[in-house]
Order: structure tokens, then C-alpha cells, then sequence
């Protein structure tokens, strides 16, 4: 009897804990969904990251469009040169842009952008990357700035309605890996902090 009762109280709390898993990974999503580019105030530089498809090339749009004073492309691939990757650009552009090549993971890409920010005086930025990589992006870069200013600008894929459609793309496993980076950074962020 008391084997049956114990075989329950494991079945429940695995459901409990499926439940709370299920109920995250969809707050997590609709909050990637609801992001929303924010453009309305000044801000002192466009920082897109690299690693998806598009980011640079809204960055790019976006630098120009609003006359952005500086422009940080993080996680650049050591072989990629500044003439190649912004050809279509003025040299005065060019000058304002920095192409940083330390970063090698998004943890890297707070440091590296910690380190530009304080060199270039920066407390405002306009943060480019893919939707679903956002949350996890603001979150590691104001851990290393709480001070600093981020105004998320999300990229979506341009064949993404953002409809029920997403569950058949590719996009719905990296919204599901996302969702466990981000988890793992909130419990090593509490740890650190000594939250437990």
C-alpha cells in the first residue's frame, strides 16, 4: 500500500513539475512574441550580435536610418574583414562601426560589449538580435551594465507570421533550446548571487 501511495506522489510530482515546465516554455514564448522594436527615443549606439540570419543586415538599415552615433557588431569571425562585411558603406560609416571579435557565446558578448560601451562612453543602445535569442541577450548584458540602457530590437524571420505556423518550423526547437539556456542562466544567476 505504502508503494502504491509513493508510485502516486511521483507520478504527481512529475506532472506538477511537466505542468510548471509547459507553463514557462509559454510565457517564454509569448514574451519573445510580444517583443517589439523601440525606436521612439535617442539612444547612443545600434549592438547587434551575430549568429542568425538577417541581424547584420537590419543593423545596417537601422544604424543608418536613425544616425545612430556608433555601431557594435559583437561575435565577428576572426577571418571576416571591417571592407568585407560593411562594403556597401561610406567610409564615415565605416569609422563609427566596431567589428568585436572576442565574443564567442552570448556570455561573451556582455563582456565584449561591457568593454565598448565604457570605451565609447555609451548608456543607451538599440539591441539587435534574433527574437527568440532576445531574452537571454538583455538579461546577460544588463548583469554586466545594470546601469546600461538596452532597447530590443528583435529580429524575425522575414517568412514568420509569427501565426500557430511557428510549430512546424525550425523555429520552434530553437525557441525550446532557448527557453532551457535561459532557465539555466536564471538558476546559475541566483546561485552566484546566493539566492539558494
Amino acid at each position: 500500500m505504502k508503494q502504491k501511495h509513493l508510485s502516486h506522489l511521483i507520478l504527481y510530482c512529475l506532472a506538477l513539475a511537466f505542468s510548471v515546465w509547459l507553463i514557462g516554455f509559454a510565457i517564454f514564448c509569448v514574451y519573445a512574441f510580444s517583443l517589439q522594436s523601440e525606436s521612439n527615443k535617442p539612444k547612443d549606439a545600434v549592438v547587434v550580435l551575430t549568429g542568425g540570419s538577417n541581424r547584420i543586415g537590419t543593423a545596417i538599415d537601422v544604424f543608418k536610418k536613425h544616425h545612430a552615433k556608433y555601431m557594435l557588431i559583437s561575435g565577428v569571425n576572426k577571418k571576416v574583414t571591417k571592407e568585407k562585411l560593411l562594403s556597401g558603406l561610406s567610409e564615415a560609416e565605416q569609422e563609427k562601426i566596431t567589428l568585436g571579435y572576442e565574443a564567442e557565446d552570448t556570455v561573451g558578448n556582455a563582456q565584449e560589449i561591457n568593454n565598448w560601451i565604457q570605451d565609447k562612453d555609451v548608456s543607451s543602445i538599440l539591441l539587435i538580435t534574433s527574437f527568440y535569442h532576445m531574452p537571454r541577450s538583455i538579461f546577460e548584458i544588463g548583469r554586466k551594465n545594470p546601469a546600461l540602457k538596452i532597447a530590443p530590437w528583435p529580429v524575425f524571420p522575414t517568412e514568420f507570421d509569427q501565426s500557430v505556423e511557428w510549430i512546424k518550423t525550425r523555429y520552434a526547437w530553437q525557441l525550446l533550446l532557448e527557453y532551457h539556456k535561459f532557465i539555466f542562466v536564471q538558476f546559475k544567476s541566483l546561485i552566484q548571487s546566493g539566492g539558494f
